[in-house]
């Protein structure tokens, strides 16, 4: 049976952060951010190409500038007042009206994995290293090689990496045990009135089970139950895994394009719709429409 997260309100409390708070979280995670007018922005996707580590927040035009001598990019998101300036946008899977949230918002296949999911996996918050250290390597290599998601690491950083995350309340890490072993693992953060989830690890023995579906339904209810929570994300559309657009779509989050600015060289604007039509996507918005 599951044991939802959600349902023990001490655990499940729910840090939200302001931007300078969350530029901290990510230079202990050693990215390159930087500030600029008081606003904190973080090399993504690709080395050189910035955007605001509160991915979704919301500036005027004027504000839009380079933020470091370093890039030959840069994008953020515009206020919607002035959203006629926008020259691309911000292709994101959202969920906007969180009071209406139940089991009801997911789709057949969805409801079919929570079934599953109750029946099989217990779901709780992780604040203790100690199922990292003894079972999330296995989950997170698995995990890597099926679906790989940024730069794999090796065992001795990844221990290292939990031991500090795990007890970490800035952080909510919601993981499924199967016979008490850690089979699958959810990471988000909140971030000024959004919960961004940030990475999902899954070992490919235990899909069957709905264990993706249930740590989503369960992080879902910490952010609506927070009542400090008006939007979710869960992260970029991304064209060549429409298989996950499936899924996500299958929760209630379809893809929103936010209106942003989008600064980029004509020549690397033409190779990367050429040659990386995904991340000209994810970046810009453009191509295939979702």
């Amino acid at each position: 049976m599951v044991s939802p997260a959600s349902a023990d309100p001490a655990p499940s409390e729910l840090v939200v952060m302001s931007e300078d708070e969350f530029a901290a979280v990510r230079l202990e995670e050693g990215a390159t951010v930087v500030e600029h007018k008081g606003r904190f922005w973080c090399q993504t996707y690709a080395t050189g190409f910035f955007a605001p580590i509160h991915q979704l927040a919301r500036f005027h035009s004027s504000e839009i500038q380079r933020p470091t001598w370093q890039c030959w990019g840069y994008r953020a998101a515009l206020v919607p007042q002035e959203s006629a300036e926008a020259n691309g946008a911000i292709p994101v899977h959202v969920m906007e009206d969180l009071p209406a949230f139940s089991e009801t918002t997911f789709d057949e296949s969805r409801r079919r994995d929570l079934r599953k999911c109750r029946r099989q996996v217990e779901i709780r918050r992780i604040l203790d290293p100690e199922p990292f250290l003894r079972d999330g390597y296995g989950v997170y290599r698995s995990s890597q090689e099926r679906a790989p998601f940024g730069r794999t690491i090796d065992e001795t950083n990844y221990r290292a990496r939990m031991t500090a995350r795990a007890p970490d309340r800035r952080r909510l890490l919601i993981g499924g045990f199967i016979d008490d072993r850690l089979g699958g693992y959810l990471e988000s953060f909140a971030l000024d009135g959004i919960l961004y989830g940030r990475e999902l690890y899954v070992h490919s023995d235990v899909l069957h089970t709905g264990i993706a579906t249930g740590l989503y339904f369960d992080t879902i209810n910490i952010a609506v139950r927070a009542g400090t929570i008006s939007t979710i994300c869960l992260g970029p559309e991304i064209l060549g895994k429409p298989g996950l657009g499936w899924f996500k779509r299958g929760m209630g989050f379809p893809v929103v394009a936010v209106p942003a600015r989008v600064q980029i060289p004509r020549p690397i604007r033409v190779f990367m719709r050429a040659r990386r039509p995904s991340d000209y996507h994810r970046i810009t918005g453009g191509g295939p429409p979702s």
